[in-house]
């Protein structure tokens, strides 16, 4: 594989800044509008400029902000009721008695 230099890349980096700062894209406002400022990541304003205008739409899918958050309940939600606190005990798989000895050993 040919090695183009740190020039070559250098330089590429600074067009492709170039040509983010010239391409203006319509979605920018609104899309800003949708994050709180508490939520609001830092390096938005450069994603934004980054990711086509056809996906800013998904932009929600990826915030790291309400990925840590429950969704919101659904008419569908159900509880489930457990009638004691631990699962009952099954055999997973069925060990010799050595193997059993050294698991219960390990654990």
């Amino acid at each position: 594989m040919k090695d183009f230099g740190e020039d070559v890349a250098i330089n590429s980096i600074h067009l492709l800044q170039e040509d983010m700062n010239l391409a203006p894209l319509p979605f920018n406002a609104s899309l800003e509008e949708q994050w709180d400022d508490e939520e609001e990541p830092e390096g938005i304003k450069i994603v934004v400029k980054v990711v086509p205008p056809a996906y800013h739409k998904y932009f929600d899918v990826f915030s790291k902000v309400k990925a840590k958050k429950l969704p919101p309940h659904h008419s569908c939600d159900h509880h489930i009721e457990l009638e004691g606190s631990l699962p009952p005990v099954f055999v997973i798989y069925v060990l010799q008695n050595n193997e059993s000895e050294t698991l219960h050993a390990y654990i």
